[in-house]
């Protein structure tokens, strides 16, 4: 055998070893990625319990929401103080979940879902008169997700006397 045989056989050893070791870093890779796909989830997740538990906190706070959702005008200055904080609260998370998603997911399945979910949320928690109404009030705060909220909410297919309905 000579040098040349022993330097061909090395190459390969080498090449071969280069895309063992580049499929498992791939592997790695995309393991670390649904790790932080999920890791954020939950995050999102704890964020929307944390706020639930502040809007059912108490039948007075309960009260609250649900006036407010109908009208701010409802409100006494102290009730919409807390009825604007909790929704503050809200649309911080709903912020934050936007911004994480757009800025750490690639375009897909998880990106598309997770965009309905929150299309889902703001219909559901937002999609009030007296909610609409603290929006306009807001919506200079959140320009990351200014757009999303008001096409969801112009979209909306929900009654606003309905919605008001339902609550009562």
């Amino acid at each position: 055998m000579n040098w040349d045989a022993i330097s061909a056989i090395a190459e390969g050893v080498a090449t071969i070893a280069i895309v063992v070791t580049l499929a498992y870093m791939a592997t790695q890779m995309r393991m670390a990625n649904k790790q932080r796909e999920l890791e954020t989830q939950r995050h999102t997740h704890d964020r929307f319990d944390h706020i639930c538990e502040t809007f059912s906190h108490s039948t007075e706070r309960a009260s609250i929401i649900n006036r407010g959702r109908l009208s701010l005008s409802s409100l006494n200055d102290d009730e919409r103080l807390i009825f604007e904080y909790s929704y503050y609260q809200l649309l911080n998370a709903i912020e934050l979940w936007y911004m994480q998603l757009m800025e750490t997911s690639p375009p897909g399945t998880y990106r598309n879902q997770q965009l309905d979910n929150i299309i889902g949320s703001i219909k559901t928690q937002l999609d009030y008169p007296g909610v609409r109404e603290f929006w306009d009030k807001a919506k200079h705060l959140y320009v990351p997700v200014k757009q999303i909220i008001d096409d969801t909410l112009s979209d909306s297919e929900i009654d606003e006397i309905e919605r008001g309905a339902s609550v009562r």
